[in-house]
């Protein structure tokens, strides 16, 4: 069985947000199942994988906290492998010019194949103006 620490300095959980656009992603490597953003080369052997683990993953809401100050993606992950998984998604958050202002992490564990669970991803800087937000990596590890 293998176990995922997650160490987060100063995380902040709230709630909220606006809907705005996304982006996920593709490639895998390593002991879990990891995808890096979108935008890769679809051709060849990446295009005619199944089940990669962003596949799992949908961003179902772009905004900010209650607070109106930090930038929030909401996230619906529905395990589509056979085996009970882990999940860490990583989302950044840009402003309407495309630059980098932040980013998030969720995480949960031990969902089951079929189960669906909604997560959040929040950032610690200050949403900016026009804020989008983007899966950057997913990564699944049976549980």
């Amino acid at each position: 069985m293998r176990k995922i620490w997650l160490v987060a300095a100063g995380a902040v959980l709230l709630v909220g947000g606006v809907a705005v656009g996304c982006d996920g992603g593709t490639s895998s490597s390593g002991a879990g199942e990891t995808s890096a953003a979108k935008g890769s080369d679809k051709s060849g052997a990446a295009a005619s994988k199944a089940n990669e683990p962003e596949d799992d993953v949908e961003l179902t809401k772009c905004g900010t906290d209650d607070s109106g100050m930090f930038p929030q993606a909401e996230l619906t992950v529905t395990n589509r492998s056979s085996k009970t998984s882990n999940y860490l998604i990583s989302v950044e958050f840009t402003d309407e010019a495309g630059t980098r202002k932040g980013e998030g992490t969720a995480a949960l564990n031990n969902l089951a194949p079929d189960q669906r669970a909604e997560e959040k991803a929040v950032g610690l800087s200050d949403a900016p103006s026009g804020l989008k937000c983007r899966i950057t990596k997913v990564t699944r590890y049976a549980s």
